[in-house]
């Protein structure tokens, strides 16, 4: 499998994924993704500012996410406590192909966050999800991220926009 930056001519095939996996979180009964966002717009936005990322094999897309570097508004204020300030990047917008569900690609894609962050010099790793998303919360889980608080999403039209807050500190992986 490869983990690289989507491209401009893959737009299409990641907006059907991602309308594949809004209709997921609707059968859930969840009010995350469904007030029009993310959209297609927020993709190609993405992909021109180089923060969309995908997990693709022989071609086919698996798995996509964005990775922002940076400081991100909706976690300033938390009703928790991030374990560190240091800089961190966020990953938002994580969805899988529908084929490639419970197959490992979600972990992969984080693990490949992972390394692309240590590689730019970011020890930090920071994620939110609802309350309710209880497939991306264990993922996150499972991926050894700590549950540290609840923020509120700033400036989203989210029906619900309160969010559990993840975060991991990274460490470079042993060379053998």
């Amino acid at each position: 499998m490869e983990f690289r930056p989507a491209r401009a001519d893959e737009l299409s095939c990641l907006c059907e994924m991602l309308e594949n996996a809004k209709e997921r979180l609707r059968l859930l009964g969840l009010t995350q993704w469904q007030s029009g966002i993310p959209n297609r717009e927020m993709l190609a936005a993405d992909i021109t500012a180089g923060r969309s990322f995908v997990l693709a094999e022989q071609g086919k897309l698996l798995a996509s996410a964005a990775i922002c570097f940076g400081e991100d508004e909706s976690y300033r204020d938390i009703d928790g406590a991030w374990p560190n300030e240091e800089p961190y990047a966020a990953i938002h917008r994580v969805f899988t192909a529908q084929d490639a569900l419970r197959k490992g690609c979600g972990a992969l894609l984080l693990q490949n966050a992972e390394t692309l962050c240590l590689g730019r010099g970011v020890r930090n790793l920071r994620a939110d999800t609802h309350r309710g998303n209880l497939p991306m919360q264990a993922l996150l889980r499972r991926c050894g991220f700590s549950l540290c608080g609840v923020i509120i999403l700033q400036n989203t039209p989210e029906i619900d926009p309160e969010r559990l807050a993840y975060h991991k500190t990274l460490t470079a992986k042993e060379e053998s």
